[in-house]
């Protein structure tokens, strides 16, 4: 059976500033790994990265992306039997959408099933639209290829579990098949139905703060027990954490550094470290096989899980970045997040990541809808305090279906939003204190103070030697320095409080 599965083109509605950055859809590559080893003839059609250098602009709005004709022709040539599409953020959802119409006019017979933590999350609001027949809830490798069997054998497609269908005029809800169990059981991504060399393109352009190149991201678990209020993967994940074995994890990586000769990793996962015994042995396995590569933890570490023991058997592997998800400082609005991460113990794990030569970063939100000006101030406070390298601000967007997006809803906070582009992307939404522009503000400031004062630490040479084991860390942390300088000089350019403003410009100048 031919199976087309379409990452779709991005478009953003002003006064959405953003570029959209390619990634690679593992998603769509797990599902169709998994089609192709039962005999399916399978085609990814990521319409982002094939399209990048084809913006279109209209009344309020811009695309990157393959044009609504280029997507058609190949609906057309491939002549598929089914229709899978990606809808993983709310903002984006439309571009979706437009997928799905595509596919009807070309052949209304073609069942268009979409998939995502959109579609997870929003399945009634996705099938309002009647050019989508079936939507995926959860990971879909085995949902998928449930339903690419029964229509092989012509059998119910409309009653897959973990499915949500619209039936005669009726949207069913059909019961939940569970979660795969054992990820080994799951082949490696299809990575060969993917334009790679576009990705590596573009990969090396953006992610100039990476050590290596070329690099990619790799997931070696799923879901997180955490119940964090803005967090949307457990529409995807469920509440529960799975893991690939250690074997499993380092068998891809070096068929990776094998056949596209990659010599850095991202472990994208949301909860690499939640399973302490686990890391330590994927750490083991990769000393073991004597696998050169740098590796970081973007989505930041389970912070009860770790210990110095553990840190320092990351970095012996080839760990040389630590991303901390702190997200506040205040007590208050940690029980609001559902956080329990002891500050303390915190502050203690970033000091020893930082005294053996690891860099370090936290995350951190504002906006939350209770959260007044104490709150934002301690956050401030304690980035600088806990002494990471670097801290990313972000504005709280309230992804539907999460717990956060019931409270704004709520206390009334959601009313006048109409560009969840905007508000997703880190525009947020007005809080019970703040509005908008005030959040942006205080973003701005917080990003100024935390860099302000890491700029003095920074000259400080005990601080940066410290980081510094090699030629190859001595190239990074000069280069690290010098982007952060520059990061500072535009960033003090911008307007105030218009932190969106400088970092498109940066992004703009970057891709010239």
């Amino acid at each position: 059976m031919k199976v087309l599965l379409i990452w779709p083109p991005v478009t953003v509605s002003d006064p959405d500033p953003m570029i959209p950055s390619v990634s690679i859809p593992l998603g769509l590559a797990y599902i169709a790994a998994m089609l192709e080893q039962k005999g399916h003839q399978v085609k990814i059609l990521d319409a982002l990265a094939l399209g990048m250098e084809n913006v279109a602009r209209g009344d309020g709005w811009t695309r990157t992306g393959l044009s609504d004709r280029e997507i058609t022709d190949v609906i057309r040539s491939f002549r598929p039997t089914v229709v899978g599409i990606s809808s993983m953020f709310t903002g984006y959802a439309s571009d979706a959408h437009t997928c799905a119409r595509l596919v009807k006019d070309v052949n209304p017979d073609i069942p268009v099933v979409i998939g995502g933590a959109h579609a997870s999350a929003n399945p009634n609001m996705v099938l309002a639209d009647h050019n989508v027949d079936i939507v995926v809830k959860g990971e879909g490798e085995a949902i998928f290829s449930e339903l690419v069997e029964r229509l092989i054998n012509g059998g119910d497609i409309f009653s897959v579990p973990s499915t949500v269908v619209r039936k005669e005029g009726e949207v069913i809800f059909n019961e939940s098949g569970g979660y795969i169990v054992t990820l080994d059981s799951i082949p490696f991504p299809a990575r060969h139905l993917l334009p790679m060399d576009i990705y590596f393109k573009y990969f090396r352009l953006y992610d100039e703060y990476c050590m290596r190149h070329p690099h990619l991201g790799i997931v070696t678990s799923r879901g997180c027990p955490a119940r964090c209020v803005f967090c949307s993967i457990h529409s995807v994940w469920g509440h529960t954490w799975r893991g690939r074995s250690p074997k499993n994890v380092v068998d891809e990586l070096e068929l990776l550094v094998r056949d596209y000769g990659i010599r850095e990793f991202s472990f994208v996962d949301d909860n690499f470290s939640y399973d302490r015994q686990r890391a330590m042995a994927i750490c083991d396995e990769i000393i073991a096989r004597k696998i050169d590569i740098k590796w970081c933890t973007p989505n930041g570490v389970a912070l009860w899980a770790l210990d110095e023991v553990l840190i320092r058997k990351m970095k012996d592997s080839g760990c040389y970045r630590l991303t901390f998800g702190i997200e506040s400082g205040n007590s208050e609005t940690q029980r609001f997040i559902g956080k329990s991460i002891r500050l303390d113990k915190a502050k203690s794990l970033i000091s020893y990541a930082n005294s053996i030569g690891l860099w370090t970063i936290s995350t951190l939100i504002i906006g939350f809808p209770y959260e007044g000006v104490d709150s934002i101030k301690d956050t401030i406070k304690y980035a600088i305090d806990c002494d990471t390298d670097f801290a990313l601000f972000y504005i709280l967007g309230p992804f539907p279906g999460t717990p956060a997006y019931e409270v704004f809803k709520k206390e009334g906070l959601l009313d006048e939003v109409n560009n969840w582009g905007y508000i997703l992307g880190g525009g947020g939404c007005d809080t019970k204190f703040f509005s908008r522009q005030e959040l942006k503000h205080w973003q701005a400031r917080a990003q100024a103070e935390f860099t302000n004062r890491r700029m003095r630490d920074f000259l400080n040479p005990r601080r940066l030697l410290s980081k510094i084991h090699s030629r190859e860390d001595l190239r990074y942390t000069i280069g690290i320095v010098t982007k952060a300088l520059k990061m500072r000089w535009r960033q003090t350019r911008a307007k105030e409080g218009d932190v969106k403003l400088w970092v498109h410009e940066y992004m703009k100048e970057r891709k010239r």
